[in-house]
């Protein structure tokens, strides 16, 4: 696959929902309505510079996203927050289907490291830096 040396909203926004797209083929889902939870992973090994500290205690906090869900442009817009940095990387998986069907929830699981596109994980999924799970 192919470097990623871009990131912007819109890329971002596209990769997510390729992202959603894979899941939704794969479990043969139907649903007229996507909500996101967002869900920070601690990563204590890892040494963090001052947008990942920004990251983590600001944008990231449980009072900002703990049981909330989001809407794709209200994440879009939280993740991108420091363009063209995002988090190093984000796995998506479904968290449950509700309203008879018509909503998909799922989970973004995301690093509070932002990085530049360069450095992205999961870039050959084609939608870095998302990967399903």
């Amino acid at each position: 696959m192919e470097r990623i040396t871009r990131m912007d909203k819109g890329i971002f926004r596209t990769n997510l929902l390729q992202a959603l797209e894979e899941i939704r083929t794969r479990d043969q889902l139907q649903y007229e309505d996507i909500q996101l939870l967002i869900e920070p992973v601690p990563e204590p090994d890892k040494s963090l510079n001052g947008a990942d500290e920004m990251m983590r205690l600001v944008v990231l906090a449980p009072e900002n996203v703990a049981h909330r869900h989001f809407t794709v442009e209200e994440a879009v817009e939280l993740l991108c927050w420091h363009v063209p940095l995002v988090p190093l990387w984000i796995d998506v998986s479904l968290a449950g289907v509700e309203q008879d069907g018509e909503r998909a929830v799922f989970k973004l699981a995301c690093s509070p490291r932002l990085r530049k596109p360069t450095q992205l994980l999961h870039a050959d999924t084609g939608h870095a830096p998302f990967r399903v799970t």
